[in-house]
């Protein structure tokens, strides 16, 4: 008798505990038992960590989490991904790779994260952690590392590889002026070493190169040094006050080269606002997402949309910085792989980001949508555009860099 209630005990340990690991192995959080809505559906939170610069030499990037956390937290009222919420939680790097580091550390092995965001080129130094972990990872940034998708593969990146747009801009160069004479201004990080190899496999290596640290304003000896070299061309990737420094400098010394701006930094904020419309008059500019305080858009549904969300979340003050409307865009992008992943773990969502088709961004040009491609990137499109004076207009057609040659 006392051996047949242990054998009936043993058996009924052995299946709670196998019940347990069946449970522990579907919850979206790695380990917490499902919660339920009172009808057994299951809604567990779906846990996004996110390491951003909210302070430091990129502060100014920190509206790109306030459009984050504004698309999530709309997500959420229309009842989440298939009735999980996704539980954003954020951290301050302060763009120190140390502290994102410990960010995600903590996003992982204290809140249960399935996927972790990051801003920039610093998300380089979190990789190994989180492939030790087995967790997702997405970038905003355009570095070319960052689609390392062989040594890394659940790590994803949103904005798409600045190399690309580095051999559009050496193509385009090469049309309008055979024998141009180049500049580069970009930061002193592999930023701008992908831009440069880009611009290189399109033929073009500038005859004077300006890397500085982010947060430099003034590069008044580097234009001497340009203007010395003969250069007519100028191609700048580089973000806030540089690029309005730079920009408001060369009008105000009356130099005049055709100037080529980053896709990602030419907009209202940090550019032509801090510069003065006079300033980028003539500048082209790949383009591929709306500028929300660009009025070309100022009537685009897309575009009220987002205005709507981010004022009714409070945040009404930032809706004109560009950073914010592309963390939007990102934040929609998650949010569509995720309602399509089979699995609500790291593995469905890189899964799912890999076998978007089509979709449609509140963030993109007209014409333009997200569709997985290469290295892990969504964004393959661009279009040539020309600030007038008061708005950036198409100079173009939208090209495809897979259809080019240049993505293979």
């Amino acid at each position: 008798m006392t051996k047949s209630i242990r054998r009936g005990t043993l058996t009924t340990l052995a299946l709670l505990g196998a019940a347990t690991l069946v449970l522990s192995a579907c919850t979206a959080r790695g380990g917490d038992a499902p919660s339920s809505d009172g009808a057994g559906k299951d809604t567990t939170p779906i846990v996004v960590g996110v390491s951003w610069p909210q302070s430091g030499p990129a502060g100014s990037v920190a509206p790109g989490l306030t459009g984050l956390e504004t698309y999530i937290e709309e997500t959420n009222e229309a009842g989440g991904v298939n009735g999980h919420p996704i539980e954003l939680v954020t951290a301050d790097d302060a763009y120190d790779p140390a502290r994102l580091v410990e960010n995600q550390r903590k996003f992982v092995e204290k809140d249960g994260a399935i996927l972790v965001v990051n801003f920039g080129g610093i998300s380089i130094a979190g990789r190994d952690y989180l492939k030790q972990k087995g967790v997702a990872g997405v970038s905003l940034a355009a570095n070319s590392p960052l689609g390392d998708v062989e040594n890394y593969p659940l790590q994803r990146a949103f904005w798409p590889d600045v190399a690309w747009e580095g051999e559009l801009q050496a193509q385009w160069i090469a049309e309008q002026n055979p024998n141009a004479v180049v500049g580069y201004v970009g930061f002193n990080n592999d930023l701008s070493e992908s831009q440069l190899a880009g611009l290189a496999a399109g033929g073009i290596v500038p005859a004077e190169q300006a890397l500085v640290a982010p947060g430099t304003s003034d590069l008044s000896a580097q234009v001497s040094q340009f203007q010395a070299a003969g250069v007519d061309t100028l191609v700048v990737n580089i973000g806030a006050p540089t690029v309005g420094a730079l920009l408001g400098y060369i009008h105000q010394i009356g130099w005049k080269p055709t100037l080529m701006l980053g896709s990602t930094t030419s907009d209202f904020t940090a550019a032509i606002n801090q510069a003065g419309p006079e300033a980028v008059e003539g500048a082209y500019a790949f383009k591929w997402y709306m500028d929300p305080s660009d009025p070309r858009f100022a009537d685009d549904e897309r575009y009220l949309a987002y205005a709507d969300a981010m004022t009714a979340q409070g945040h009404e003050a930032g809706i004109g910085d560009s950073l914010a409307i592309s963390g939007y865009g990102m934040g929609a992008a998650i949010v569509g792989a995720l309602k399509q992943a089979e699995t609500l773990d790291s593995e469905g969502f890189a899964a799912a980001w890999d076998s978007l088709s089509g979709l449609e961004n509140p963030l993109t040009l007209p014409g333009i949508s997200f569709d997985s491609g290469p290295f892990g990137r969504i964004v393959f499109q661009f279009e040539l555009n020309r600030f007038d004076g008061a708005s950036w207009q198409p100079e173009a057609d939208i090209v495809d860099v897979r259809e080019l040659g240049i993505v293979k």
